[in-house]
């Protein structure tokens, strides 16, 4: 009997792949395996050359018992021959024989050994979907995949498709001068010719790329924006500690700095491309493409950046994307865009890269605005404030007048029909471009033309997953030897010899991490519809709170490590989110974090002998990230001042006036352990003030403990030893370094827009 998958295993792995094709079977998905084990065949038999021919893709489960198989060898070599999709599963860590390095090397693949059952089988089902497999409940369509080339050769015929591969600059040029002008001047009876040019773009090596290195707190936005035509673009660029917005024509070698934009960052152009509005100083600007001084728009605090919409609207983010503002391109007073939405709280991000549709009533925006609270892509009605998801897992999504959206995906492009009449989606999802480089928030350094969808991009890998490493005041740096994930805010035990995390995998699981025996495992696993995070010990270090979903209710759980079940510590309700807290010393009080439509984000105080709820910081401002000192007396916390900015304040325990710590845009307080010293961080710096007074509170000078680059993640993005002499923070994996090089590809969305064209009619 024919299955698209056929499964290629060494018998010495029965029993673990027998259980995860059983899973996929389960799952609805039509698998081949022999189970008398491929090993004790005595014949290279016709069945197994049959199934493998009907199968669409082949999993090779890799383990040093496959590799050194001679039947997996000819499985894997025959599919490769006959072009099927070779999907690798690694058992374990396993070197690749020289045999088949031509069919694995640089296939993406899956480890079981570093991923939960379920976010395995969550992530298999996926990678089969893209390529082309049936899986019910999932619809994805993989161009390669539709066209049966083999995975390991899609980036080798990717390039040869391409009539001019080019890469040297002076040539690219010539060609996009003559594309952008001679081009247009031949007879209109002549056939229309599209001219696909890939090649990269040389920045100057004062002028890269900026990175998070040179952002407020250490973010990632996208800086790259290309005119609708194509005809040039504009980029942020690193200038020293600070930024500046340098524009490349298309037909010229060099790139030119635009005045008055210093500064600036997360571009984004005017639709008659004769503007470039900008961030800058926590303000909107803009500034004529032909010279002159910039405009200050609007206030625009801790703004992502904004989209220029036809009708002379401009839409712009505050509060890192928590907020969204409108605003007429001729200025004047700035308007709040309503999202009506329970889960959609300010602050908590719901319109990050927002990008206008035609006629400026809809954005495409990324949202978290899901029980899972993953990055995904919304449509949103700025006149009804209505928000729905289209894509689950994306983001930075364009509109292109094809009649299909791009967006990405960690380090690959994704590309599907859209119908601008129903605003719905048409047809299936297609992989269109691998290597563009993204960072949390799926901040995608990407950008495409609207008419003719030409594609700049920086290359590079996702740059979200993190490596656990302890680093210290004299900026030593010590891997803890975990493997690379994508995590979310953690917290260390009392004792600093264990760990909670956020992970994604695929979904946000609360996982423990044993410092000393190197032990990992999950200890609350979210179903592939919620969401588990923000775990934070109890005192004792027996136990620990956590913030879960359940449908439309956001609440906090508490769990003792020695038993299995948890139990409701805060009750939630759908117009109020609870998200994180902390314990008194003596286990009786817990400070939280919560949201309501009425005050926002505030500060709240539960008393687990009465049960009673007393607000602690309750005002139009935004609390958060709080912390009781180790006497119990005090809660340290962030909040935003007057002009948005956020600092870390000190507040008694039974209330009181807020005193301020921080100085410079301070953020995620922790007290060490003795209590001697509030740490905070100021983007990429860890900052230390000592105590030099509880009656009354006063603090000595501050003083840069640790900088270097680590990632910054919701909630804490550190986490102090019980000493005091180590910071653990995530050092990131993929970092983008000096970007000095970008990649164009004119006509790019002429290799799939063909499709989406015809979709859109249907």
């Amino acid at each position: 009997m024919s299955a698209e998958v056929f499964v290629s295993y060494s018998s010495q792995d029965f029993e673990e792949v027998h259980r995860i094709v059983e899973q996929l079977r389960g799952a609805g998905v039509s698998v081949w395996m022999d189970d008398g084990g491929i090993e004790a065949a005595t014949l290279w038999s016709e069945a197994i050359v049959e199934a493998i021919n009907d199968s669409k893709v082949l999993i090779m489960m890799v383990s040093s018992h496959s590799t050194d198989s001679p039947n997996v060898v000819k499985e894997v070599m025959l599919s490769s021959e006959s072009g099927k999709v070779i999907l690798p599963v690694y058992l374990e860590e396993a070197e690749i024989p020289s045999r088949l390095k031509y069919q694995l090397t640089g296939i993406q693949h899956l480890e079981v050994f570093s991923l939960s059952e379920s976010g395995l089988i969550e992530e298999l089902l996926r990678g089969l979907s893209i390529n082309g497999v049936t899986v019910p409940g999932i619809k994805t369509t993989n161009i390669a995949a539709s066209t049966k080339l083999p995975s390991h050769r899609r980036k080798k015929n990717r390039r040869s498709n391409l009539l001019f591969p080019l890469a040297a600059s002076c040539a690219l040029g010539l060609l996009i001068g003559w594309f952008f002008s001679g081009a247009s001047s031949k007879p209109q009876d002549s056939a229309p010719m599209t001219v696909v040019i890939n090649a990269s773009i040389n920045l100057p090596n004062n002028a890269p790329l900026a990175d998070t290195s040179v952002m407020w707190g250490g973010v990632s936005v996208p800086h790259l924006a290309v005119a609708s035509n194509g005809s040039f673009f504009v980029y942020a660029a690193k200038n020293g500690t600070s930024t500046i917005l340098y524009k490349r024509s298309l037909g010229l070698e060099t790139v030119e700095p635009i005045s008055g934009t210093e500064g600036g960052f997360a571009p984004f152009l005017s639709p008659d491309n004769q503007w470039v509005a900008f961030i800058a100083e926590n303000k909107l600007k803009k500034v004529s493409m032909n010279g002159g001084s910039p405009q200050i728009l609007a206030e625009a605090t801790n703004s992502m950046g904004g989209t220029w919409a036809d009708n002379g609207i401009i839409f712009f983010t505050i509060r890192e994307g928590g907020v969204i503002n409108s605003i007429s391109e001729k200025g004047g007073e700035s308007k709040l865009v309503e999202v009506k939405s329970h889960l959609q709280a300010e602050g908590h991000p719901g319109a990050l890269w927002p990008h206008a549709l035609p006629g400026g009533r809809q954005l495409l925006v990324t949202s978290q605005n899901n029980p899972q609270k993953r990055y995904s892509i919304h449509l949103l009605d700025v006149e009804t404030g209505v928000s729905r998801q289209l894509v689950f897992d994306g983001g930075c999504a364009h509109y292109l007048d094809s009649g299909h959206i791009v967006y990405g995906r960690k380090s690959d492009l994704y590309s599907t029909g859209f119908n601008l009449g129903s605003l719905e989606l048409v047809g299936d999802e297609q992989l269109v471009q691998e290597g563009v480089r993204s960072a949390g928030r799926y901040a995608g350094q990407f950008t495409v033309a609207r008419e003719n969808g030409t594609l700049v991009y920086l290359p590079g890998e996702f740059g979200g997953a993190g490596q656990l490493t302890w680093v210290d005041r004299n900026g030593n740096e010590e891997s803890l030897g975990f493997k690379e994930r994508v995590f979310g805010t953690f917290n260390l035990s009392p004792k600093g010899d264990k760990l909670l995390a956020q992970v994604w995998e695929p979904t946000a699981s609360v996982w423990m991490f044993d410092l000393e025996t190197k032990l990992e495992s999950v200890v609350e696993q979210s179903p592939s519809n919620g969401f588990k995070g923000f775990p934070r010990w109890h005192t004792d270090g027996e136990g620990f709170t956590f913030s879960s979903t359940s449908g439309e209710l956001y609440e906090l759980f508490s769990r003792r490590l020695a038993k299995p079940n948890h139990s409701k510590l805060i009750e939630g309700s759908p117009d109020t989110m609870k998200i994180e807290g902390s314990w008194s010393p003596d286990g009786k009080r817990y400070v939280y974090n919560h949201f309501s439509e009425k005050t926002k984000w505030d500060l709240s105080i539960f008393d687990k002998e009465t049960g009673r709820h007393e607000g602690l910081m309750v005002s139009e401002k935004t609390e958060w990230g709080p912390r009781i000192s180790p006497d119990g007396k005090w809660v340290t916390f962030t909040m935003d001042k007057t002009g948005g900015t956020y600092e870390v304040f000190v507040i008694s325990i039974d209330g009181g006036m807020p005193q301020q710590v921080s100085l410079d845009n301070g953020v995620e307080s922790v007290w060490m352990a003795d209590g001697t010293e509030l740490i905070y961080r100021e983007r990429q710096k860890l900052v230390g003030r000592k105590l030099e007074s509880s009656s009354p509170l006063s603090f000595g000078p501050p003083g840069v403990i640790y900088e270097g680059d680590f990632l910054t993640i919701p909630g804490h993005s550190y986490d102090v030893s019980p000493d005091g002499d180590r910071f653990l923070v995530l050092k990131e994996v993929h970092p983008q370094g000096e970007s000095l090089e970008l990649n164009i590809i004119t006509q790019w969305s002429s290799k799939f827009a063909n499709t989406a064209a015809i979709r859109v009619k249907n």
